[in-house]
């Protein structure tokens, strides 16, 4: 497994004086399953937000190293299109690469429509293809929202706390079939989370995150809420 992901250095602030990220050094593994926790506030959703490129500038450097892939986000509101079905709204993850113009005229190429399908398949929700997003349980709209951003064909796909709205059983359905996606295509994949069960039985790392710096870093299946909790200091994670 070759790095897809090198960050160095990296630091970050909103107002010029308290650094939300600071001095952060990463790496990231084609295909690897990496967790990111920590407290509420500790920089977990501004990592990400700068690895997909929607937050600068900062100081230090983010590298991709796929020429091939992009990079996908899955943000904690999930954004989907209440009056489009869902495959529909998994056709826009395409725009990147075909322009905005079919999203627009609500035209798309008929293979993207056939990777939609797919992808909606390949996460148990083909049944629901033609249903309008706003008619679809949570659990369905998380699934479409996953498939949305595979379209995009990524070679790092971001998720933040994606499954965190989620009952139990749903959560782990998600859980399960994106993260057997994402090792079926190589693809490496970032989530923040609180849920320790999850990340144990998912992760194949975890990195811990305290005051803008990685305080920690294990294998997933060594997580719990005792060593989070001695890790962190004590208190809820969020």
């Amino acid at each position: 497994m070759g790095t897809v992901l090198t960050i160095r250095g990296l630091s970050f602030s909103y107002d010029g004086r308290r650094k939300i990220l600071d001095g952060l050094d990463l790496d990231l593994s084609a295909g690897e399953t990496l967790a990111i926790m920590g407290y509420s506030g500790s920089g977990k959703t501004t990592l990400l937000k700068i690895i997909a490129g929607l937050l600068y500038p900062y100081q230090g450097t983010v590298k991709t190293h796929d020429a091939k892939g992009g990079i996908g986000y899955i943000p904690q509101n999930i954004g989907l299109v209440k009056n489009l079905t869902a495959v529909q709204n998994v056709a826009h993850g395409a725009l990147g690469r075909i322009g905005t113009l079919p999203g627009l005229i609500g035209k798309f190429p008929q293979e993207v429509f056939e990777k939609a399908y797919q992808l909606l398949e390949d996460l148990g929700l083909a049944e629901a293809a033609d249903r309008k997003a706003g008619q679809l349980s949570g659990g369905e709209r998380q699934r479409v929202a996953v498939a949305r951003a595979l379209m995009q064909n990524p070679s790092i796909l971001l998720a933040d706390e994606f499954v965190s709205d989620l009952d139990v059983i749903n959560a782990y359905e998600v859980m399960e079939l994106t993260t057997k996606i994402c090792r079926r295509n190589n693809i490496a994949l970032i989530m923040t989370m609180h849920d320790t069960y999850l990340v144990n039985k998912f992760a194949d790392r975890v990195a811990v995150l305290k005051d803008g710096k990685i305080m920690n870093e294990m294998p997933g299946n060594q997580i719990s809420i005792k060593t989070l909790s001695a890790i962190l200091g004590g208190g809820p994670v969020e």
